[in-house]
């Protein structure tokens, strides 16, 4: 083939023009509060972000990590991770290991321990009468065998049970040596139907988790099958096994069994239990300036076959930010990080958990924690909302302003199927468009990122909920959306150049921005003020006005503190200045607020013939707010459980009064329709607010601001009692 003399200029321009664009000097992407999109990034950083990263690799990696059956304590969990590894490298990030730790249900990590390894080699169910037919297997769909069944090769009679949860549900069946049919989960008629009974074994066609009730119920998706599990046990009588099935595939054996009245299975199960170790998988893109400072992405790569959106996606989009941030720092578009940023794949809570317990006094300053889970499910598909969730208020940040201006970022570019910004415009080449439609959402535990708030890092969770798959064999990866997934990795890389790229010349602009979206969480804190005065009637009007101006109190020391939380970024007394500035201006904002919330209590007081609205001090509230709680060093992950399994004389705690009170509150907030997971694990969202500074009432104050519901003083302090009892706090 001739070339010609215009041909060899052209590829000489071009190489020309290709050096001296790898020779630029690479860029800062910080800058200041964009007039366009609202982020402290450069609009070209927003675009390169944007533009650089792909929702379709991110998919394909969801695709190959979601074949591997990634169950906390097994096996396959080892090959997902070395696999995730390999890829890591390949992208570049650095000082790449996969740490061990101990399972084996003795070695302690904060006062929890990690289960052995549960590795299953076979489990198959048959009918054997009154025809033979398989039922399910292991092989086929590893989640129908729940976790933790022990070995057995048996031949028994099915029972059906029905929820198996009354007396009733029992009466007139012989269980002995059989196995029951539930429509519950395993852990919840294991003792009656197993352990007191004598059955051998069961069949679940439980599929909806209690916190998802809300999103879906039994019969919306009949060929779910859920996952479950079963309590380890040493005694061997209470050693047994159990198979999840579909709503449908029950349906079916229910209709065999009244046309035939008896039906015989046949189980055979090769379990063990064996001493294992936790992989967590870290690595980093170090810190050019601070490298002991750290940002933290934590993602959970456990879970059950196939698992898609639960976790592989988190798994997934870590991956592609890495991929996109090591390539466009290697290709000289943008800087290296002042700071380190450190990925982290590892089992959830658990695996967190043991990483904490080796990593804490290692001299690295850790600001931030960026988890990453449920993160690419199809919006249409599963009845989905993308959100982005903000710190407690109790651990206020400069990381809940950036959030706020990504989602307002999104909603302005992303909610059009053709908008007229392609550069903003996030799709990928085999996703949807559907409008991202994203939210900010107060705080909820329920993930990794509420280990790194009850160590005091600032933590966020990006997530996609609810899920109608959630937790079900129909998690798959063609639930999972590229474009999602695009938008995500989009995000998180964002939080993080917004992050790692600060320095003290660009404080003004942190503060600005905190300042602007901590102007708007106020004023919707003086609208619940107001509200509780407005609705009070004669009898009600006392307590409100009291909550009222907690509420308001308590919002803007949560915003004094997101403003403390920028000395991250401050190098000398100027840049104190600046945030004391803004501090000066809140403590006059609060005063007025507060004068003009009072006026409107004397106003209403006065229409109900009141001429005081001041709170009578209970006896047993005054002796609250001289208690002052503390966690003790290396006990700040105990969990209530935990601490009451430890108490030596169970007597000595109001166990049932706590239960019965924490009830009460869960359910008034239910009648709210306060979704689950904002109230999910509330006795430990309490205990949550300790720091050595609030006194039992001023934690109870507190929780109102946070949660608008009154919780009475007497259950506080029992359930602290049950923390000083379990070794786990002391007062001051």
């Amino acid at each position: 083939m001739e070339i010609t003399k215009i041909n060899v200029l052209g590829i000489t321009l071009l190489l020309i023009s290709f050096i001296s664009i790898s020779q630029e000097k690479p860029k800062n992407p910080f800058g200041s509060i964009s007039s366009k999109t609202g982020l402290i990034i450069t609009d070209d950083a927003t675009r390169m972000l944007i533009h650089n990263s792909s929702g379709d690799r991110a998919h394909t990696y969801v695709q190959q990590i979601s074949t591997w059956d990634r169950q906390q304590n097994t096996k396959d969990i080892s090959t997902a991770t070395e696999w995730v590894a390999k890829k890591a490298k390949e992208f570049g990030l650095q000082n790449v290991v996969i740490e061990k730790f101990v399972a084996d249900g003795k070695t302690e990590y904060f006062g929890k321990s990690s289960d052995p390894f549960w590795i299953a080699k076979k489990g198959e169910l048959w009918a054997k009468t009154p025809y033979e037919f398989k039922i399910t297997s292991y092989a086929d769909l590893p989640m129908s065998l729940a976790t933790n069944s022990y070995s057995t090769k048996a031949t028994a009679e099915l029972i059906d049970i029905g929820a198996g949860i009354s007396d009733i549900d029992y009466q007139d069946k012989e269980l002995k040596g059989n196995i029951v049919l539930t429509s519950s989960n395993p852990y919840r008629v294991i003792r009656k139907a197993i352990w007191e009974k004598g059955a051998i074994g069961i069949i679940s066609y439980y599929s909806i988790p209690y916190w998802d009730k809300p999103n879906r119920l039994e019969g919306d998706f009949p060929d779910q099958v859920g996952w479950s599990g079963m309590p380890m046990n040493e005694e061997k009588e209470k050693q047994s096994f159990a198979f999840m099935i579909s709503q449908r595939k029950a349906k079916e054996l229910q209709e065999v069994l009244r046309t035939n009245k008896k039906v015989t299975l046949f189980a055979d199960i090769e379990t063990e239990h064996r001493n294992g170790e936790l992989n967590v998988l870290s690595g980093v893109i170090p810190g050019s300036k601070y490298p002991n400072e750290e940002i933290v992405v934590t993602a959970h790569i456990d879970h059950y076959k196939p698992g898609a959106n639960d976790n592989a996606s988190g798994s997934s989009v870590s991956l592609e930010m890495v991929r996109t941030l090591q390539y466009l720092i290697n290709t000289n578009q943008i800087e290296r990080p002042l700071r380190t940023i450190r990925f982290l794949w590892l089992p959830e809570f658990t695996g967190t958990e043991a990483w904490f317990s080796r990593h804490t006094k290692d001299g690295k300053k850790r600001i931030l924690n960026l988890n990453m889970d449920m993160l690419g499910a199809d919006l249409t598909k599963t009845n989905s909302s993308f959100d982005i969730s903000l710190t407690p208020d109790w651990n206020a940040s400069f990381i809940n302003a950036f959030s706020m201006s990504l989602v307002d970022f999104l909603n302005t570019y992303n909610n059009s199927r053709y908008p007229k910004r392609k550069d903003f415009h996030i799709i990928s080449v085999n996703g949807t468009r559907n409008h991202v439609n994203v939210h900010n959402k107060p705080y909820t535990r329920g993930s990794d990122h509420q280990i790194f708030n009850d160590f005091g890092i600032p933590g966020i969770a990006f997530g996609t909920w609810p899920d109608n798959f959630y937790h079900s064999s129909e998690d798959t990866p063609d639930k999972v959306d590229p474009t999602q997934l695009h938008r995500v990795t989009f995000s998180g890389l964002a939080s993080i150049l917004m992050t790692a790229y600060t320095d003290s010349p660009q404080l003004q602009s942190i503060v600005d921005l905190v300042e602007l979206y901590g102007l708007k969480r106020l004023q919707y804190d003086e609208f619940k003020a107001k509200k509780d005065i407005l609705l009070a009637d004669k009898s009600t009007i006392i307590d409100n006005a009291y909550f009222a101006e907690k509420t308001v109190k308590s919002g803007y020391e949560r915003e004094r503190n997101a403003l403390k939380s920028c000395l991250i970024f401050s190098q000398g007394i100027d840049d104190k200045n600046i945030i004391q500035q803004k501090i000066a201006l809140y403590n006059e904002k609060e005063k007025l607020t507060i004068a003009q919330l009072k006026l409107s209590t004397k106003k209403k007081a006065n229409s109900f013939g009141l001429t005081s609205v001041k709170r009578k001090v209970l006896p047993k509230e005054k002796d609250a707010s001289l208690l002052i709680p503390q966690r003790l060093v290396g006990k700040e992950l105990v969990t209530y459980y935990a601490a009451l399994s430890s108490i030596k004389d169970p007597k000595s705690i109001n166990y049932k009064e706590i239960q019965q009170g924490i009830n009460s509150i869960l359910s008034e907030l239910r009648e709210r329709e306060v979704g689950e997971l904002r109230i999910y694990d509330f006795q430990n969202t309490i205990v949550s607010y300790t720091n050595g500074k609030r006194s039992l009432v001023d934690i109870r104050d507190a929780m109102y601001a946070e949660y608008g519901i009154e919780i009475p003083i007497s259950i506080i302090q029992d359930l602290f009692e049950v923390f000083i009892q379990g070794g786990a706090i002391h007062y001051k």
